[in-house]
C-alpha cells in the first residue's frame, strides 16, 4: 500500500501561527508513518526570512516533494524559486513501487509573443494559467510507460471558473485517456471539491490555512482571509482496490463565509466549508 500526506496555500507570510500549522503537518505524518508527503505550493514566500522553514522540512525524515504555487514566483523568477524550495526543475516525476508520481507546474501565461512563466511584472495581456506545450509533450512521455499515474498540481485540471482551473484543460484530459490515472490532486482553490471527468477523479485539497475572500468595487480591490482553526491536510492511501483520502473538520477562528456574503459556502467552483474532505475512490468496480 502507498501511504503519503497532502497539503497547500499555508501562505505562512499570512499567518501569526504559520511554523505551529507546519509542525502539526509534519508532527501527523510522522504518526501516519507517510512514504513521502507533497506540498500543492505557496507554502511561504521564497526569501531570506523563510529560509529556516525549508531548513525544518528537510529535517523532517521524510521526503518532501514540492509543487510550484503562484505566491511562489509572485515576484520572483522560476530560477530563484527553484533554489529556495530546493527542486532541479519546475516539473518532475518520481515513482513508489508501482505508481508513477508526476508534479505539474501550471503556472504559464500565453500570449500572441507565446507562453511563458509567472510572474507577468509588465502585465502583458496574457491567458492564465495553462500548462505549456513543452510540458504537454513531456507529461505524454511520462504517460507511456504503463504505470499507475497519480498527478499533482497547483491549479485544478477540471475547474471552469475563469483564472481558477488551467486554461488548456481539455488538452490535459486528452493525455489521461486510456492511461491508469489514478487521482489527480490540486490546491490554489482554497477549498474542497472532487469531480469524475472521463473516469478520472480530480481532487482539490483545502489550504493549510484559510478561506481566502476577495471582493468589494472594483472586484478584488478588497480581501479578507478567514482562517481555520486547524492546519488542513489530507492523507491519502492507495491499494489494489481503492483510493482512501482522510481529510479533517476544523472551524473558523472567527469571520466566517456567511460574513462575507458566502451564504452557501460555494466560492469559484469549490466547498469552503472549513474541512478537508474525506472520501473513498473504488479504483476497480
Amino acid at each position: 500500500m502507498l501511504r503519503f500526506l497532502v497539503f497547500g496555500d499555508l501562505h505562512l507570510e499570512d499567518c501569526t501561527d504559520g511554523e505551529e500549522r507546519l509542525e502539526c503537518i509534519l508532527r501527523h505524518a510522522k504518526e501516519e508513518q507517510v512514504d513521502f508527503m507533497v506540498s500543492l505550493g505557496d507554502l511561504c514566500f521564497p526569501t531570506e526570512k523563510y529560509a529556516h522553514i525549508m531548513d525544518r522540512i528537510r529535517s523532517c525524515g521524510i521526503p518532501v516533494h514540492h509543487t510550484i504555487g503562484n505566491h511562489d514566483v509572485q515576484e520572483w523568477d522560476i530560477t530563484h524559486s527553484l533554489c529556495f524550495l530546493g527542486k532541479e526543475r519546475p516539473y518532475e516525476a518520481f515513482e513508489a513501487g508501482e505508481y508513477k508520481l508526476i508534479i505539474l507546474d501550471t503556472c504559464y501565461w500565453k500570449s500572441e509573443q507565446g507562453e511563458y512563466h509567472f510572474p507577468n511584472k509588465n502585465r502583458v495581456p496574457s491567458l492564465y494559467p495553462v500548462v505549456p506545450q513543452e510540458q504537454l509533450s513531456w507529461l505524454e512521455e511520462q504517460l507511456s510507460d504503463g504505470k499507475k499515474y497519480i498527478i499533482f498540481s497547483h491549479m485544478s485540471l477540471v475547474n471552469p471558473f475563469a483564472r481558477r482551473g488551467i486554461a488548456n484543460k481539455e488538452a490535459v484530459q486528452q493525455l489521461f485517456e486510456g492511461k491508469d490515472v489514478l487521482l489527480c490532486m490540486n490546491g490554489h482553490d482554497h477549498g474542497s471539491d472532487l469531480k469524475m471527468v472521463n473516469n478520472v477523479p480530480y481532487y482539490t485539497v483545502s489550504s493549510a490555512s484559510q478561506f481566502c475572500w476577495w471582493g468589494g468595487n472594483p472586484p478584488g480591490s478588497e480581501v479578507k482571509n478567514l482562517f481555520y482553526k486547524d492546519p488542513l491536510h489530507v492523507i491519502v492511501e492507495v491499494d489494489e482496490r481503492e483510493i482512501r483520502i482522510r481529510g479533517m473538520e476544523s472551524a473558523f477562528v472567527d469571520l466566517t463565509p456567511e460574513d462575507v456574503g458566502v451564504d452557501d459556502y460555494r466560492w469559484n467552483g469549490v466547498d469552503v466549508h472549513p474541512c478537508a474532505q474525506s472520501c473513498i475512490i473504488k479504483r476497480y468496480e
